[in-house]
C-alpha cells in the first residue's frame, strides 16, 4: 500500500515538471523595426557680405566742459538734478550777488561824480580859452586846466569800466551751461563758499555733449591703408582732392557690450599723425550719431572697419555645428537620406534676425542639406527622414556695402 502511494506521488511530480517546461512556455514576440527619425534640414545660405575687421574702442564726448566759478561768493541755489539732460544757456547755479550789486552802485556813483567834474572843467577850459587872447590868464594856467580836464575824462572812462566789470560780475553770479548735453554730479551745495580767482577757481560740475558721440580705437596700419584706398577708389581715384580723412567718409560700425549687432553706423573722423612704433597701430576716432543718447562717454565698444568690397560668403546656422574634440562638423543628409559628418572650417559669427549664423570657409559647396534640428538623432551612417525648413535661410543683420 505504501509503495503504491509513493509511486503515485512520483507520477504527479513528473507531470507537474513536464507542464512547467512545455505547456507553460509563451511564444517569443515578433521584433518591430524602430521608426525612421525625422530631422529638420536646410541648405547653406550664400550672401554678399563684407569682411570687416574688429577693434576694441571707448566712447568719448565730442565736447567736455568743466564748469567753474568766475566770481567768489556763496552758492544760493542749485537748478539741476545730477545727470539730467540740459540745453545750452540753462541755469545751473546761483551765487549770492548782493556784494556785486553794491559794487555796481558804487561804480555808478563814481561815474556820476566824474561826469560832473568833467562838465565843470569843460566849462572852465571854454572860459579860459576866451580869456587867453586878452592876457587875463596865462598860457601856463590854461594848459594846466586842459590837463585837469583830460584827467577827468580818463577818470570817467575808468569809472564806466568799473560799472561794466560790476555788471559782468553780477552776470557771472548766474552760472549757465555753454552746451547741450548732460550734466554730471554737483560738487558744491547750497551755502558753500566758492572762489572765482584764476587757477583757484572752484569746480562746480562737468557737462558733456551726448549727440553725436566719438569712439576712439587703435587699428593696424595695413587695415587703415586698405580702408583709405577703398574710399579713394570710390571717389574715382582722386587721391589729391581731400585734405581731411573725414572727407573720405570711410564707414565704421560699432556695438555696445550688451548688443549682438553693429547697429551704430558712422564715419572715420580722425587719424593720428603717426604710427606707434612699439605696436604698429594708429590712433583713430569715429563719429557716431547718438539720437537716443544710449552711448555715454567711457563705454567700451567693438568697432568694425571695412577694408574690402562685399564678396560671396557661405553661412550656416550656428546650431547646426557640432564639435568632436578639436574639429567642427555639420551633419549632411545625402541623396539616400543617410547622414554623413562633414568637417568644416569656420569663420566669424554674424547675428541675424532669428539667431546667429556662422561663416563657412571650407568643407561645403553650398548644395548640401545640413541638419539644423534633431542633431541627437542624426548619427553618422543612420537613415533619417529629412524635412526642409526654408525659414532657416536668414539674412544677416550687418552692413553689406557701406
Amino acid at each position: 500500500m505504501f509503495m503504491h502511494y509513493l509511486s503515485r506521488s512520483f507520477f504527479l511530480l513528473f507531470m507537474l515538471i513536464v507542464c512547467m517546461f512545455s505547456g507553460c512556455q509563451r511564444p517569443s514576440p515578433a521584433l518591430i523595426a524602430p521608426p525612421i527619425p525625422t530631422v529638420i534640414v536646410t541648405q547653406p545660405s550664400i550672401q554678399n557680405l563684407t569682411n570687416p575687421l574688429e577693434f576694441n574702442g571707448n566712447a568719448a564726448a565730442v565736447e567736455t566742459v568743466e564748469i567753474k566759478a568766475r566770481v567768489s561768493g556763496f552758492i544760493t541755489q542749485v537748478h539741476f538734478s545730477d545727470g539730467q539732460r540740459i540745453i545750452k544757456d540753462d541755469l545751473l547755479f546761483s551765487i549770492d550777488q548782493r556784494p556785486y550789486l553794491v559794487v555796481r552802485d558804487q561804480s555808478q556813483a563814481d561815474v556820476a561824480k566824474a561826469l560832473a567834474e568833467l562838465n565843470e572843467l569843460e566849462s572852465e577850459v571854454s572860459r579860459y580859452q576866451k580869456l587867453l587872447p586878452k592876457a587875463v590868464v596865462t598860457r601856463e594856467q590854461y594848459e594846466i586846466l586842459v590837463a585837469r580836464r583830460d584827467v577827468a575824462k580818463a577818470m570817467l572812462d575808468k569809472s564806466r569800466a568799473a560799472v561794466a566789470q560790476a555788471e559782468l560780475d553780477i552776470e557771472f553770479c548766474q552760472v549757465t551751461t555753454p552746451l547741450t548735453g548732460r550734466v554730471s554730479t554737483r560738487e558744491v551745495d547750497v551755502g558753500d563758499l566758492v572762489a572765482g580767482t584764476g587757477g583757484l577757481a572752484t569746480r562746480l560740475t562737468t557737462v558733456v555733449t551726448t549727440s553725436p558721440v566719438e569712439v576712439y580705437f587703435d587699428t593696424d596700419e595695413r587695415a587703415l591703408l586698405l580702408a583709405r584706398q577703398r574710399a579713394i577708389a570710390k571717389r574715382g581715384g582722386e587721391v589729391g582732392t581731400w585734405r581731411d580723412i573725414k572727407e573720405l567718409e570711410i564707414p565704421i560700425a560699432a556695438r555696445l557690450v550688451t548688443e549682438e549687432q553693429f547697429l551704430h553706423k558712422g564715419i572715420l573722423d580722425f587719424v593720428d599723425i603717426g604710427v606707434k612704433p612699439t605696436t604698429g597701430t594708429v590712433r583713430c576716432r569715429g563719429l557716431l550719431p547718438n539720437p537716443d543718447e544710449l552711448i555715454t562717454p567711457g563705454m567700451f565698444m567693438r568697432v568694425q572697419l571695412t577694408t574690402a568690397e562685399p564678396e560671396e560668403t557661405m553661412l550656416v546656422p550656428e546650431r547646426s555645428l557640432g564639435i568632436d574634440q578639436s574639429r567642427k562638423y555639420v551633419a549632411v543628409v545625402n541623396e539616400k537620406n543617410r547622414v554623413e559628418y562633414r568637417t568644416v572650417t569656420t569663420g566669424r559669427s554674424i547675428p541675424s534676425r532669428d539667431g546667429t549664423l556662422r561663416v563657412i570657409e571650407d568643407g561645403l559647396n553650398g548644395t548640401e542639406r545640413i541638419v539644423v534640428s534633431g542633431m541627437s538623432r542624426a548619427r553618422e551612417g543612420s537613415i533619417v527622414q529629412p524635412l526642409e525648413d526654408l525659414m532657416i535661410r536668414q539674412t544677416p543683420q550687418e552692413m553689406t556695402s557701406p
